[in-house]
């Protein structure tokens, strides 16, 4: 099954961690992704920069990414994420794709929903 994130949601960065964070999420604006392992190595990507992060700005907030396979969220490490979001971004499943034919445009199902 392929996925899409059409646009990460991102909040008022609240300092040069969250800026840097927020600039590297932006890259996948519009973004397919075209089976579940690439949206496994999606995850991991984004994780290992928030700890290249971390490691960067030991004085701030440890971030962490949390969710599964339609959404994703980062905030501080240990809170609850209802007003502290960096990012989120909601993971659609690809459930049609058009394709032209000479004959006839073909509609296809994607797989299960």
């Amino acid at each position: 099954m392929m996925y899409y994130i059409e646009k990460p949601q991102t909040y008022s960065p609240s300092n040069r961690k969250c800026r840097e964070v927020i600039e590297f999420i932006k890259k996948f604006e519009n973004c397919l992704i075209t089976d579940v392992i690439s949206l496994d190595a999606l995850k991991e990507e984004i994780r290992h920069k928030l700890e290249e992060l971390n490691e960067a700005y030991p004085r701030t907030k440890r971030l962490v990414l949390r969710g599964d396979n339609s959404r994703l969220d980062c905030c501080p490490e240990g809170r609850e994420c209802n007003y502290e979001y960096v990012f989120f971004m909601t993971i659609h499943p690809v459930r049609k794709t058009y394709r032209f034919a000479e004959q006839a445009a073909v509609l296809k199902e994607g797989g299960p929903q």
